[in-house]
């Protein structure tokens, strides 16, 4: 079953505030990946957070997107990009989860690059951080290095309190849970969470009672498998939930869940290996045969030719109400990872559309890519993405665009 496309005509309900805060960066992850949330609301501001191929920064508005003011220092090195980075806000503490590289970007020059044997000499480095928003700005409280390295790295916070940091590592999924509640300084030794071989793309979110769940995009073998941690431990074998998605290593189409706790309600994004952006939910106690539609049968199609997605949640709405962000394709580049088009939102209510797309990148372009997004949309959406400037050359260099549309209560 596929629900209506955009159409022809897109109807714009809502004021869409769109503008560059870097208009040239040389690096493809500057906006990061949709499974991690980069932005964020807090008492009449908007927080965002991306790389400039140098460094890792922070911006804020508050104007919902007129205009936008950056932080006088950069949280910290990141000449790699932000891929491994991601940040949780809880109230007003600030948390994130990252990688710094002391020999800064990787140099194919370096004696390092051209000598295998002293490719060990180029080192990465976990770090969390801690911040307390004060006014616009955040205080920073805390640097750890936790002795992991979160790449493609997730941080939340389950429902008793507890950090927990999934991440890639020796080719699976892994995860990192603090010592004790509310607390960053001291982790517990890794729990493998995807015992699968692969390049993992993961996301998680954290269920009632102490429990998570765990998603990956295994671009190895085009598959997406799920886990759940029942409080105590990760299920030994991983749930395969389709079988059908990209093999492309570095492509966007990847998956996004969100845990609705008034409906115990794990909702799950993505896009298979046709294009096609598809919708699944898992109800409690989260088994394999609690996910609709029944894992014999395809996910919910909602919409086609689709290159990215990324989910948020209205929790004003009882139940959450959802809010899909998706790329339409429009252009493709030589590199297989390069898709870019136009980037859309639209309420979804778990059966079907809510109201017309939302055209959320910039009007008459069809090179927005690595959209990025805020959990949690009661006070309006606001994604973060890259738009390419050169239609040669997609990859660099990129404008780093913020779109930002308030809710519309009508």
């Amino acid at each position: 079953m596929m629900l209506g496309g955009i159409g022809g005509q897109v109807a714009l309900p809502a004021v869409v505030t769109t503008r560059p805060i870097n208009p040239s960066v040389d690096h493809n992850h500057c906006t990061t990946r949709q499974f991690q949330h980069m932005t964020f609301y807090h008492e009449g501001l908007w927080f965002v957070f991306y790389s400039d191929g140098k460094d890792f920064r922070y911006e804020t508005s508050e104007d919902y997107g007129k205009t936008w003011h950056p932080a006088a220092t950069p949280i910290d090195r990141a000449p790699n990009g932000s891929t491994s980075f991601d940040v949780l806000k809880v109230d007003d503490m600030v948390y994130i989860s990252h990688t710094i590289y002391p020999l800064g970007r990787y140099d194919v020059k370096a004696p390092y690059a051209r000598d295998p044997a002293r490719r060990g000499e180029y080192t990465h480095e976990g770090r969390i951080k801690e911040g307390r928003i004060e006014g616009r700005w955040i205080h920073w409280l805390s640097d750890i290095n936790p002795g992991f390295t979160p790449d493609y790295s997730n941080i939340v916070a389950d429902s008793a309190g507890f950090f927990w940091v999934f991440a890639r590592e020796d080719q699976m999924g892994v995860a990192y849970r603090s010592r004790t509640p509310n607390d960053t300084w001291l982790w517990a030794p890794r729990s493998v969470c995807m015992p699968v071989q692969g390049r993992h793309a993961l996301d998680a979110a954290a269920l009632d009672e102490r429990k998570l769940y765990v998603v990956s995009t295994l671009t190895t073998g085009g598959r997406l498998y799920g886990n759940l941690y029942d409080g105590r431990t990760w299920n030994p074998e991983p749930l395969l939930i389709c079988e059908d998605v990209t093999t492309v290593a570095g492509d966007d189409r990847r998956a996004s869940i969100e845990f609705d706790p008034t409906q115990k309600r794990l909702h799950l994004v993505y896009v298979d290996g046709r294009s096609r952006l598809r919708y699944r939910f898992l109800d409690s106690p989260y088994r394999a045969q609690d996910w609709q539609p029944e894992l014999s049968a395809e996910g919910l199609e909602l919409a086609e030719n689709v290159f990215t997605s990324a989910l948020s949640v209205d929790t004003s709405q009882n139940p959450y109400e959802l809010m899909i962000t998706y790329g339409i394709e429009k252009h493709t580049g030589k590199d297989k990872r390069q898709r870019t088009g136009e980037l859309y939102a639209r309420r979804f209510d778990g059966t079907g559309w809510q109201a017309d797309a939302i055209l959320m990148s910039q009007p008459g372009t069809i090179y927005g890519w690595y959209p990025n997004v805020n959990r949690d949309v009661s006070d309006g959406l606001c994604m973060m993405y890259s738009r390419s400037v050169d239609k040669t050359n997609l990859g660099v260099p990129l404008a780093v665009m913020v779109s930002i549309c308030k809710p519309n209560r009508n």
